[in-house]
């Protein structure tokens, strides 16, 4: 999928100066969603997941990247009834995320932020409007694959 096939769908500003792009867009069987991070020195860098808009069985995909220096990319793509999302970091912090968009078709909200790259996450959970969990998902996977990139 080319990023040009990518509509963008969010952007913002860290106090520390970092300017964010999420884009996505694609089709019921390869959807792609990447986070650019435009750091204050100008570099740029980006990463994000393809596939299909969401997992079968699973209401949210995840992606967690980040490159050599600079911050840590944390995105969700997940089915419209979920209205927040719930980072539970290693140390005990959690953060609450609201939807930063949504796309009506093919019914997905997107959740992203940037974290500090010694973040250490435990889990996410999926969060409806009721305040319901609807799915936790374990980050175990993502953080062994970021301490390898990390001690390369």
């Amino acid at each position: 999928m080319a990023e040009s096939d990518l509509a963008i769908i969010a952007e913002g500003e860290l106090p520390s100066g970092e300017h964010w792009v999420l884009r996505a867009g694609g089709t019921s069987t390869e959807f792609g969603t990447f986070l650019e991070t435009i750091h204050p020195d100008g570099r740029r860098d980006q990463g994000g997941m393809g596939g299909p808009p969401l997992w079968p069985g699973s209401i949210m995909n995840v992606y967690t990247g980040g490159t050599d220096a600079g911050p840590r990319r944390f995105v969700v793509r997940a089915d419209e009834r979920v209205a927040r999302v719930r980072v539970q970091l290693v140390s005990g912090e959690t953060l609450d995320l609201s939807p930063v968009a949504t796309m009506p078709n093919p019914g997905l909200a997107f959740f992203a932020t940037l974290l500090a790259r010694t973040a250490a996450l435990a889990t996410v959970t999926a969060i409806d409007a009721s305040g319901e969990a609807l799915e936790p998902q374990d980050l175990a996977r993502h953080e062994r694959a970021w301490r390898r990139f990390r001690e390369r």
